[in-house]
């Protein structure tokens, strides 16, 4: 899956993004080393039959994902790329650079990833779906999806912005998302098979939408759930203090020892005897002891 036989993108008119805290580039670094780092695995692996292991490991089909419920593979598939077109990821990764220098001026680098994660996520799912209806036993590969879900919030953000297509034509941002929309809608619409999972594609521009419409933040939606249930151990942990406990507790200790003047301690119940250990431990505890 790839953004393939599109014009090679080089920037026009840029404006530096707003570093934020001296990292502004770090986490984009780490996406893109990851998906050199399983490509290289998947050409290590490669057998001379053409199979590579870390591949046929990760990659996204319907058999695997349903039939087999390897689940993984719905975030694993968009870090390899096809090992027969070098321009699959070198395309791919340039352009996560490039959309990523424009979303950073207005995200956080722990938010990116996690767009960029779930853009990947939502990309195959559509994909599968699509795919269940037109080819079962497609194989899905390739960060396409998220990359997309990059670019479009590029677009959001900064719709005006121009990119030089060939070094040569200047486009806005918005043109170029609509370029590429253009692009994967009229093989879908026509019927044709090119060997690119263009529903992938849209599913990933689709989610770009998605996520600025509904103003969605996914560190603070994780944060707030681990916050919770901090609270929740808290609560679990707490230990409430009540005078009313304690002054029932002396009243039943001054009942058990009149009990026990009157009939001697052999006459205490097992349940008399535990409160008396009891009102030992709180002694013991309240002197410091």
């Amino acid at each position: 899956m790839g953004l393939e036989n599109r014009e090679y993108l080089r920037d026009s008119d840029y404006e530096p993004p707003v570093r934020r805290g001296g990292r502004a580039w770090s986490m984009c670094a780490m996406l893109i080393a990851a998906n050199v780092a399983v490509f290289l695995l998947q050409l290590l692996t490669a057998s001379t039959a053409g199979e590579s292991a870390v591949e046929n490991l990760l990659i996204l089909n319907i058999d695997d994902f349903f039939g087999r419920v390897q689940v993984w593979r719905i975030l694993t598939y968009a870090f390899c790329h096809s090992r027969a077109e070098l321009f699959h990821i070198v395309f791919n990764m340039m352009t996560l650079y490039v959309a990523a220098q424009l979303v950073l001026t207005v995200l956080q680098e722990r938010e990116f990833v996690w767009v960029y994660l779930f853009g990947a996520i939502f990309a195959g799912l559509t994909s599968l779906i699509f795919y269940a209806f037109q080819d079962p036993g497609a194989q899905i590969l390739g960060a396409s999806g998220a990359v997309l879900t990059a670019l479009t919030l590029a677009a959001i953000y900064h719709p005006r912005q121009k990119l030089l297509l060939m070094g040569i034509l200047p486009l806005e941002m918005r043109w170029l998302l609509a370029l590429f929309i253009a692009y994967d809608l009229m093989p879908l619409l026509s019927g044709a098979s090119t060997g690119t999972a263009h529903s992938a594609h849209l599913g990933g521009v689709a989610f770009g939408f998605l996520y600025h419409k509904a103003g969605f933040n996914f560190t603070r939606f994780f944060a707030g759930m681990q916050q919770n249930s901090r609270v929740r151990r808290a609560r679990r942990n707490l230990k409430v203090f009540s005078p009313d406990n304690d002054s029932r507790l002396e009243a039943e200790v001054d009942r058990i020892l009149s009990k026990i003047s009157e009939s001697g301690e052999a006459s205490l119940t097992a349940s008399e005897r535990r409160t008396l250990a009891k009102a030992s431990r709180e002694l013991r505890r309240k002197n410091g002891g």
